[in-house]
């Protein structure tokens, strides 16, 4: 038993080791904010805590369009040639080169949204400073230290700036009045990370910057878009939810689902945004072998990653009133609803992360899952749209519990379309030739 154990550990420990890594990311990304968080609710009160929420999930959607879709299609090439420095070399600056011109677009974008959206003119610091979270993740090359599977150079840095913003929120955030300056210590702690993991890439990785050629930036543009699409479709699903609430209704209601979601998110991600990172190079390794290997290897996982998931649902749902009083305190009542509708996500979002990212993904059905997502992007505008007005931030929960759900089956109904039973032992010796591409 002992010898099998050890076997285990080590057939899979850099997988083990990066999602270790990958944890520390995320908890200090999703849940040291928590700690924050109930000190800004109470400082700044719902609205100003609301207007805050609005110009970060604004940001949220530079972010996503500048990443592009490189988190997944920039580590999977890298993770495929990590042992041809030059292809390495290649890939990094094509991709850095990218994401630069789509930041310019993106500030472009945001002149524009200033000059013509009346509430964004009239608040026009906090959505500027907030827009320094784009920067400073453009410039953080996770993508490539993930696809050579050295995610402990990172970890300790990302955990010196969440450390970093959350002593400065402490320190500088003192009243009401200061909430403009939330955004600006949060953009300036993701801007020295991006700077100072852009700096540790190119003196601890095997990889030099060059100007690509311009069939180089072509293929990254092209490789990358399908899960650009999917991104964005993840993005209509979870932060226009919060973009549509605050432009339709007062930043109250926007601070009531703002921070039940965030609450319900940190949980939700911290379990399964690290595991999905560091299981994605591992799986896509094994899916150019056999695909059948891949099956079962993400199987094992989905059945233990479920069993936590599950756990932590029913947490959610059971301590939705104790744990908001605690974590938002007074004034906040209206976000239990908020906790209880969306406690169903962790185990949801395990799912979908398997199907979607680790299956689709890896085995070359991205167009596919572009579609899904894209079209319950839209399904979630349609839900959102038709309930915010009568439920306000109810209403938008039970859209993005709708829809998140809604994903999941779509994708398990692709995948046996497909010749893939994601939840039946696949045959390793034979493989899975009857898949269709």
């Amino acid at each position: 038993m002992v010898e099998k154990l050890k076997g285990v550990w080590g057939r899979n420990r850099r997988v083990l080791s990066n999602f270790f890594s990958l944890s520390v990311l995320q908890y200090t990304t999703y849940l040291v904010p928590l700690i924050t968080l109930p000190y800004l609710v109470r400082v700044l009160g719902p609205a100003r805590y609301g207007l805050v929420e609005f110009a970060r999930a604004f940001s949220v959607y530079f972010v996503v369009f500048t990443e592009y879709g490189f988190s997944l299609s920039a580590t999977q090439q890298i993770s495929v040639h990590r042992d041809d420095p030059h292809k390495v070399s290649e890939i990094f600056s094509a991709v850095l080169v990218v994401r630069l011109l789509l930041l310019l677009v993106s500030l472009l974008f945001l002149g524009l949204l200033i000059l013509g959206v009346p509430k964004v003119r009239a608040e026009w610091p906090v959505f500027v400073f907030a827009f320094g979270t784009v920067l400073g993740q453009c410039l953080f090359p996770v993508w490539l230290f993930q696809g050579l599977e050295r995610m402990k150079q990172i970890a300790v840095l990302h955990v010196a700036a969440r450390i970093l913003i959350t002593v400065s929120i402490f320190v500088f955030i003192r009243r009401s009045s200061d909430y403009l300056y939330v955004p600006l210590v949060q953009s300036s702690g993701i801007v020295l990370m991006g700077v100072s993991g852009l700096i540790l890439a190119l003196r601890v990785l095997p990889v030099r910057f060059a100007f690509p050629t311009p069939a180089a930036l072509r293929h990254q543009i092209v490789s990358g878009w399908h899960l650009f699409i999917s991104r964005v479709a993840v993005t209509l699903c979870t932060t226009s939810n919060v973009v549509i609430l605050g432009l339709l209704a007062e930043d109250v209601f926007v601070a009531y689902y703002a921070a039940g979601e965030k609450i319900v998110r940190a949980v939700t991600d911290a379990l399964h945004i690290p595991l999905s990172q560091a299981v994605f190079p591992h799986v896509g390794k094994l899916a150019a072998r056999s695909k059948a290997a891949a099956l079962n290897f993400t199987r094992r996982v989905a059945r233990v990653g479920s069993v936590v998931a599950l756990a932590l649902s029913a947490g959610l749902y059971l301590g939705a009133g104790h744990l908001t009083r605690l974590v938002l305190g007074p004034g906040f009542e209206a976000s239990v609803i908020v906790v209880r509708i969306l406690s169903l996500l962790p185990f949801i979002v395990g799912f979908n992360h398997i199907l979607g990212i680790q299956i689709m993904a890896n085995f070359g059905f991205q167009k596919t899952l572009a579609r899904i997502l894209a079209a319950a992007g839209v399904l979630n505008i349609v839900v959102v749209l038709a309930l915010v007005l009568p439920l306000k931030h109810v209403g938008v929960a039970i859209a993005s519990l709708t829809t998140e759900t809604l994903i999941v089956v779509a994708m398990f109904v692709a995948l046996r379309k497909k010749g893939l039973n994601v939840f039946a032992p696949s045959d390793e010796s034979s493989d899975n030739h009857q898949v269709v591409t």
